[in-house]
């Protein structure tokens, strides 16, 4: 059916797709291909694949028809596919031109053991580490318990067993998606306990207890995106101890082996509730794809937001009329309890756009679109190709800030978080969201810096 649908292109989408695949696969061969191991770690390399997969092949496997058609949410997307490939194009190029542009007024810090000469970490220094990973993950749970009461116990094990969940609640107040976002701070936590295990501090049971429990709590919760936040610093800090880059089998088999549990969760998950492990049999059975087709379907679901990211750049502003600055003033608000301000902004600027999109009832609920829509729909394509190529710089002064401090482990661990962020930055174009969830992951990190840069003073 991909085939098919690839066969249906016109000329300029057909252009469009074949120009983002040859660039971004250039880029990702070139970084793996290096003679430097670490330069397939390189920000680059994560745009690239996210393009790839987001833009190209996943919403064509998830929503492609034979006959050309992109069927999503009832809606054929077909007209707002062009649109929507150059939108990905203009994104890669514009973030590849800030990552590779030449400014000599960079400028780079050193921090932590790198502002001294000779110094080499002990053991001392790792305990300190492991000492405070514990103390946050403690903090994050304390704070988790709080907010569900007893029924964070079985919220955490339903992943294992087949306990239900409790109908026990904790506190349910204003304040209760503020502690519940610590549920966040427990991928830092997790962080600092692997750095530590990695360079000899010997608490392995105690780092799979603690990490069994966040898996746990975040398929209960059914956002995915948690677990690649937690993951993937997991396993570049990994590969940054052992100063390799990962084989292709090894690369081929997470790719897929990543699919496949994400295709899972997919069907099970009720966000909140029990795991429904009946619903992968029941919703195969609706279809006449085998298990492994179906599976990648349902892994690649997330993908159709690139559809959706399309009708936005059609709808704007030939249909809607650009929200301009609402995004911002929408994420400033966000501190500001709604029982302060009754008319606090709900986010109505994505919803006008998504019900323009989605005219049946309902259809437009629990619409979202990618990073560069967001952009786009603030100021135009000048916006879209601004902001990517400053997020480019950024990520460039990240990575030479990386290479300056590699032998800190607060270095490490900063540029691992950050790539894993750049994955949020990307697949989610709700900036109040980006900015919530910026604050709850990187929080217990610039604290626990500030801690760790004090003794190198």
């Amino acid at each position: 059916m991909p085939i098919d649908f690839l066969l249906s292109l016109n000329f300029s989408e057909l252009s469009f797709f074949i120009i983002l695949l040859i660039i971004s696969l250039w880029g990702l061969v070139n970084n793996y291909r290096s003679k430097n191991w670490f330069n397939f770690f390189k920000p680059t390399t994560l745009f690239g694949a996210l393009i790839i997969f987001y833009c190209l092949f996943g919403p064509i496997i998830t929503s492609g028809q034979a006959d050309g058609s992109i069927s999503y949410r009832a809606v054929d997307h077909r007209e707002y596919y062009e649109v929507g490939l150059l939108g990905a194009l203009l994104t890669y190029l514009s973030f590849q031109i800030g990552f590779n542009y030449k400014n000599k007024y960079l400028k780079i810090k050193k921090f932590g053991i790198n502002k001294l000469k000779e110094y080499r970490l002990e053991t001392k220094d790792y305990l300190f580490i492991n000492k405070w990973g514990e103390k946050i993950i403690f903090f994050a749970l304390f704070c988790q318990f709080v907010n569900y009461g007893s029924s964070f116990v079985s919220r955490v094990i339903n992943l294992y067993t087949s306990f239900e969940i409790s109908a026990s609640m904790g506190y349910q107040g204003f304040a209760s998606a503020w502690i519940t976002a610590t549920n966040n701070f427990l991928i830092f936590g997790l962080i600092l306990l692997f750095i530590s295990l990695l360079n000899g501090i010997k608490e392995r049971t105690k780092f799979i207890f603690y990490l069994a429990i966040t898996v746990g709590l975040y398929v209960h919760l059914g956002f995915r995106y948690r677990l690649f936040l937690l993951f993937l610093p997991l396993a570049l800090i990994y590969f940054f101890y052992k100063k390799i880059k990962p084989s292709i089998s090894l690369l081929i088999s997470l790719i897929l082996s990543t699919m496949f549990i994400f295709g899972l969760i997919q069907n099970i998950r009720l966000y909140g509730g029990n795991l429904d492990y009946e619903r992968l049999s029941i919703n195969q059975s609706l279809t006449d794809d085998s298990f492994v087709e179906f599976l990648l379907k349902e892994a690649t679901e997330d993908t159709n937001v690139f559809h959706t990211s399309a009708g936005v750049i059609y709808k704007i502003p030939e249909e809607i009329d650009y929200p301009g600055i609402k995004p911002i003033l929408n994420t400033i608000t966000l501190p500001i309890p709604r029982f302060l301000w009754q008319n606090k902004p709900k986010g109505e600027y994505a919803k006008e756009i998504y019900a323009s999109i989605y005219d049946g009832y309902l259809w437009d609920v629990g619409s979202a679109h990618l990073g560069f829509a967001e952009y786009y729909l603030m100021g135009g394509w000048t916006a879209l190709i601004g902001i990517n190529f400053f997020l480019g710089l950024f990520f460039k002064r990240l990575w030479y800030e990386f290479l300056l401090n590699f032998n800190d482990p607060i270095a490490q661990i900063k540029y691992s978080l950050y790539l894993s962020f750049l994955f949020i930055v990307f697949t989610r174009g709700y900036l109040l969201q980006i900015t919530f969830l910026y604050f709850t992951l990187f929080i217990p990190f610039y604290f626990f810096s500030n801690k760790w840069n004090k003794r190198y003073r």
